[in-house]
């Protein structure tokens, strides 16, 4: 079950609207931060939201999760789609584009803020802000070289962020399968004057020098971040054998560490563990014929990194 149509409630007066929804057919159900209606006309489902325009950000997923999935509407991958784009939106209903601006400008700002800091701040522990604000600080003091690749980038946040702090990178791309997002980054790049960030649709599933991520060339850097989760196991090494052909230097790869279940909400596949993603490093250094080195850290998850090394031969008993 997704939102036929979401609406923006911050200024509405909660108990007159819940009043005129029931009035008009309406199941109400209330959360904390929504009402979710239901009826058997269309438009069957509406989702009322409270946020302020302020609190637009890539937070707001958190409570999707906490409010929302309880009710079943996050059965499939797409639903959170489909939520989210509804409440984004519902801001501005008539111009999708600016309402996907104001939730960049929201969220960058606080990445930002959070850069900045040493990360002691106490934020909730679900915060995908703050949990990615720790993977995008330990990418700054990892990256090496002149050229970043950011596989799998969604918004697209990373390679602006990492342009801004390191502007002698010559180039910073980031690529994904889905590219709703990529007007409002290009956009916010060329603003910047960040000529050297740039965004391409691509498959990492698919090699070809045309349409695949061949097509990209070489990268000093390559990052993989939040992505082999979404991938079936047989799928993530398709992947990871094509990312370790655009490295040239170094490749970073961020896993959750999840209980329990994949969350099949965000689109999971997969379960990761400290002992799985070494097992993965592992694998990446046999395809490099062990010309190169590996460790794991704890990084909002596990944070993979994989080295090659001219003329270094590696084994699994060193």
């Amino acid at each position: 079950m997704g939102a036929d149509t979401g609406v923006n409630g911050y200024h509405a007066k909660r108990t007159l609207l819940k009043q005129r929804l029931a009035e008009g057919g309406y199941q109400v159900q209330e959360t904390p931060h929504f009402l979710l209606c239901t009826r058997e006309e269309a438009p069957k489902t509406l989702l009322v939201h409270w946020f302020a325009p302020g609190e637009i950000d890539a937070d707001i997923g958190r409570f999707f999760i906490q409010e929302l999935k309880p009710f079943g509407m996050l059965a499939q991958p797409q639903n959170f789609g489909n939520v989210f784009a509804a409440v984004v939106c519902s801001l501005f209903p008539y111009d999708p584009q600016r309402a996907l601006r104001l939730y960049a400008d929201n969220t960058l700002r606080r990445y930002r803020h959070a850069l900045t800091n040493d990360g002691s701040e106490v934020s909730p522990a679900d915060s995908t802000i703050q949990s990615f604000a720790m993977l995008y600080r330990r990418v700054c003091q990892l990256h090496v070289g002149e050229s970043l690749l950011d596989a799998g980038c969604s918004f697209g946040f990373l390679p602006l962020l990492i342009a801004e702090r390191f502007p002698s990178l010559r180039r910073v791309v980031g690529v994904d399968i889905q590219t709703d997002s990529f007007a409002v980054v290009r956009a916010i790049a060329e603003g910047q004057h960040l000529k050297h960030v740039q965004y391409a649709q691509a498959d990492l599933l698919i090699e070809s020098d045309v349409d695949g991520v061949n097509a990209l060339g070489r990268f000093d850097t390559v990052t993989a971040l939040h992505v082999l989760e979404h991938f079936t196991e047989a799928d993530m090494y398709r992947v990871l054998a094509n990312l370790l052909k655009l490295m040239s230097k170094r490749l970073l790869v961020a896993v959750p560490y999840e209980p329990g279940e994949p969350e099949r909400a965000y689109g999971h596949e997969q379960l990761f563990s400290l002992a799985r993603l070494e097992a993965v490093g592992w694998w990446c250094l046999e395809q490099l014929e062990g010309a190169g080195r590996m460790w794991v850290e704890e990084c909002a998850g596990g944070l993979l990194v994989v080295e090659w090394v001219k003329g270094r031969r590696l084994s699994r008993r060193e």
